[in-house]
């Protein structure tokens, strides 16, 4: 296709690999090569990590407000360390564990479809780049020959 104001010549397939090249490069590229330095593996014990230290802050801040309404309240002072555990401490380890499995579960469901989306963005990502490498390879192949035919 020749555009008729410049005298330029335009390559529609050559522009529409490289435009959509450049839009996964300026939304995707960095997230991605950042998720798939890791095995899966690696990643989502990272990220399970991070979630189960984030929850057990939380549960803690929680069950410290509780227990400082309760001294509040009942004024219960405990007299023993056994009696601390009891009641301050074995209230709150059943739930911190079921709260712990459940959100650690719904981190690796989200965390291993975040990463595999990412390794499918970038085998597109290397799809693309395939051919567009293919697509210069055919074009300067046929300006040879051209030259080479004069």
């Amino acid at each position: 296709m020749i555009s008729k104001g410049c005298g330029l010549l335009i390559d529609q397939d050559k522009i529409i690999l490289m435009t959509k090249l450049a839009l996964y490069e300026k939304r995707y590229i960095s997230e991605d090569r950042r998720r798939n330095s890791y095995y899966l593996e690696d990643y989502i014990y990272i990220k399970n990590f991070k979630t189960r230290i984030s929850v057990t802050v939380v549960v803690m801040m929680f069950a410290m407000l509780d227990i400082l309404r309760r001294i509040n309240h009942n004024l219960i002072f405990p007299t023993s360390v056994m009696q601390f555990i009891k009641v301050y401490i074995t209230p709150y380890l059943m739930p911190l564990m079921i709260i712990l499995i459940g959100y650690t579960m719904i981190s690796t469901a989200i965390y291993g479809k975040r990463f595999a989306l990412s390794q499918k963005r970038l085998k597109g990502y290397n799809k693309l780049l395939k051919q567009l490498d293919a697509y210069e390879q055919d074009k300067a192949n046929e300006e040879r020959a051209v030259y080479e035919f004069e």
